[in-house]
């Protein structure tokens, strides 16, 4: 998982507030379902809000990063240790992942 690259969905709309924090609208593939959908509105697009750490995360996520040099940078820049930095960095991109804010490119193996 460390040498997989992370990288931002090109498809998601996103706004930066003056506060360095980071809305990213994501369209959503739900499926309607009758008679429900005829009564419940039904949104087309799903907003992720980003606080300070997790913008810096996300900006970090450009396609050419490993989750590695991810995780390294988040460690030096809030003084954590690898291991604590691993832990909390790869379950934020896990929860970002299902909610279709970055995708994961897996790096293949090596023989």
């Amino acid at each position: 998982m460390l040498r997989a690259v992370a990288m931002q969905n090109r498809a998601a709309r996103v706004e930066r507030a003056p506060d360095a924090t980071v809305s990213v609208w994501v369209q959503q593939t739900r499926k309607l379902m009758p008679p429900l959908s005829w009564i419940v509105p039904f949104r087309k697009e799903r907003v992720a809000r980003l606080d300070h750490i997790g913008s810096r995360v996300w900006s970090l996520c450009d396609g050419r990063r490993t989750v590695e040099d991810v995780v390294d940078t988040i460690a030096a820049q809030y003084r954590l240790t690898f291991h604590e930095s691993r832990v909390a960095v790869t379950g934020y991109l896990k929860t970002l992942v299902q909610r279709g804010v970055l995708a994961i490119e897996m790096a293949e193996e090596e023989n």
